[in-house]
């Protein structure tokens, strides 16, 4: 059984743009959060440093994969809206070539 599925492909292209735009600023954000990874510890020596420091390095992994996952279905998305849009002109192709001039009847 098939489906009939609408795409919008404009609105595909705004979210396409907003995951490359988020996937960017989430890579910013953990190359900062993993540039501090040593504060904790010698701001907080001994054992609560160290743990501090654990959590600042597992929450700049847990940002860089977030990126990476953003930036994997944005091309994902890429290559799905540079499909339909080949479809939708080779339908249009078709569509002008089988046009057959004449008079227009009103219905």
């Amino acid at each position: 059984m098939s489906y009939l599925i609408s795409v919008q492909l404009d609105a595909l292209r705004v979210l396409l743009d907003d995951l490359v735009t988020l996937g960017a600023e989430l890579q910013e954000e953990a190359d900062s959060t993993a540039a501090g990874r040593a504060s904790p510890g010698a701001a907080l020596p001994g054992p609560v440093g160290e743990a501090a420091g654990i959590v600042v390095a597992g929450w700049a992994d847990i940002l860089t994969a977030l990126a990476a996952r953003c930036l994997a279905v944005a091309a994902t998305l890429d290559a799905a809206l540079s499909a339909y849009r080949a479809a939708d002109e080779g339908l249009g192709d078709q569509l002008s070539r089988a046009w057959v001039p004449g008079v227009a009847v009103p219905r």
